[in-house]
């Protein structure tokens, strides 16, 4: 694209804004830093089109933050002020994604953001792990990510960039760790990318899937990239043989330039024996937390959170007694067994719910599918319970 087409291209989804939006005179900005602030306190209006086209992105954990389009305008308005965001990929011909808003409300609007900046969010519950674990996830991530931190590491002549890696078998608090990290990346307004199995396997597959790889992990100011469930990028090159697409994932660790410093948090089920020597080595993973189910006074804070009618209608050491063993999922599964017997016929019963709870671990083993959820009435589970 040259630069006239360039130009050309931008003005012509200006006007489209301003026509959709009614703003008028619009200057057009990124918010960089303060763009969480600054959606997180505006309401959402309307979703308009780019010349008739308006592509809808269904997303759900951060749709709070994301405009939920691929293609086409969302409006805002914040105190008054009316702004909007404008998305438009094109393909070879470029990608545009920039706000505006009208040059008699940009300085008000640019104050509304750094007031709303510095005044931060209070610091969400943090995950239910023992304090060392915690303390060692806060410290590799968040602390790490601290701005003095960070350049007091760049001037002893560290490494702007760390790794941590989150282990253990299912259900026993990576993806709750994760998910509290992603809170507080938006409260702390840390910039953060959410790496999935699809999303990788569709940067693999891109013409240059090299450069696609490296933008997965990579980030524009210092923040916190998620790589979730990854095994096959993961597991010994000496097990199962050396792939191309191991090498495309290392060399994409190694080759990521940041300013303002990144941290990884990986997250994977299968055994170390499995991951990769290289990519354990330091400088790639400096850290890693492997998290077992948990033990009683695990299992006591996490039942301890559950809503207090909940609570009152059991006996909380037994509860946590009858689940030693159990991962978080499993205590988590044998509540929401409690609660729909309450709601099927007015009783608390736990011990009733645990022995639904071995009966549908049973059923899991031994069928290829069953139903979950409440049975019709004209047809109820042989026992009578919910199925």
């Amino acid at each position: 694209m040259t630069l006239e087409q360039h130009t050309a291209s931008h003005r012509h989804l200006l006007d489209a804004v301003t026509k959709s939006t009614g703003i008028a005179d619009p200057v057009t900005f990124v918010p960089s830093g303060l763009y969480y602030p600054l959606v997180q306190n505006a309401n959402r209006g309307p979703l308009l089109p780019i010349d008739g086209v308006l592509t809808r992105d269904w997303i759900g954990t951060t749709r709070k933050y994301w405009p939920g389009v691929q293609f086409g305008i969302r409006q805002y308005t914040l105190n008054g002020i009316t702004f909007a965001r404008c998305l438009a990929p094109l393909g070879a011909g470029g990608s545009y994604d920039f706000f505006v808003v009208s040059r008699a409300d940009y300085l008000r609007l640019f104050k509304e953001a750094v007031k709303a900046h510095r005044t931060k969010e209070p610091e969400g519950e943090p995950p239910v792990l023992h304090a060392e674990h915690l303390e060692t996830l806060k410290q590799n991530t968040l602390g790490f990510l601290d701005r003095k931190n960070l350049q007091r590491i760049r001037d002893l002549g560290g490494r702007a960039k760390r790794g941590l890696l989150l282990t253990g078998p299912p259900g026993n608090g990576k993806t709750s760790a994760c998910r509290w990290l992603w809170r507080e990346c938006l409260r702390l307004g840390y910039e953060y990318r959410l790496v999935t199995p699809d999303s990788y396997r569709s940067a693999r597959g891109a013409a240059d899937p090299v450069e696609a790889v490296k933008q997965l992990f990579s980030v524009d100011r210092r923040g916190v990239i998620f790589f979730d469930d990854m095994d096959i990028a993961l597991r010994d090159r000496n097990t199962v043989g050396e792939s191309e697409d191991q090498a495309v994932f290392l060399s994409a660790l190694d080759g990521i330039e940041v300013n303002d410093g990144i941290a990884y948090v990986f997250t994977t089920n299968c055994s170390m024996n499995l991951i990769d020597p290289a990519f354990k080595r330091p400088g790639r993973i400096d850290v890693v937390l492997h998290l077992e189910p948990p033990d009683a006074p695990l299992r006591r804070e996490l039942i301890d959170r559950w809503h207090p009618d909940v609570r009152a209608a059991i006996l909380v050491e037994h509860a946590v007694s009858q689940t030693a063993g159990f991962s978080f999922a499993e205590v988590e599964e044998v509540k929401n067994l409690l609660i729909l017997w309450f709601l099927n016929d007015g009783k608390w019963d736990w011990d009733r719910a645990m022995d639904q709870f071995r009966e549908n671990r049973q059923e899991l083993a031994a069928r290829k599918s069953r139903s979950v959820g409440f049975g019709s009435a004209a047809a109820p589970a042989a026992n009578g319970a919910p199925h």
